[in-house]
């Protein structure tokens, strides 16, 4: 079994100086946000951030080696993640809208309901029916 000094060791000499590699994914991960911010006059949301940490550290590693599958492997697995968090988002805020149209489509209704009543009744205390 390897200690944690050989692994680090062995992943060092895959992607390099972790040191270097957590500036270059810092750097990334603020351009981002800047941008979204200054863009959106919004801070990015903490989700998104995460989102995009995942992917910065993967850039990070394939700087160094741009030919190791795994890491483009490993953001097309991040990507679709947040594609399905996304669709799922989408399916509920869909759903919560459509709950709340009909609920204003069944208020219109009883409202319409009301003001029809209103007007009989006037209609028939003006005429003198009952």
């Amino acid at each position: 079994m390897k200690t944690t000094d050989q692994i680090l060791e062995q992943r060092g000499a895959i992607y390099g100086n972790f040191f270097g590699g957590i500036t270059l994914e810092a750097q990334i991960l603020s351009l981002i946000a800047e941008r979204h911010e200054f863009e959106t006059g919004e801070a990015m949301a903490p989700e998104f951030y995460l989102f995009f940490s995942k992917i910065a550290m993967k850039l990070s590693r394939l700087s160094v080696c741009p030919d190791h599958i795994d890491s483009w492997t490993d953001i097309a697995g991040y990507a679709r993640l947040v594609e399905i968090h996304l669709t799922q988002l989408q399916g509920e805020n869909d759903a919560q809208s459509q709950q709340e149209s009909d609920a204003s489509i069944t208020e219109d209704a009883h409202n319409t309901e009301v003001r029809t009543k209103t007007r009989t009744r006037r209609v028939r205390k003006s005429t003198g029916e009952h």
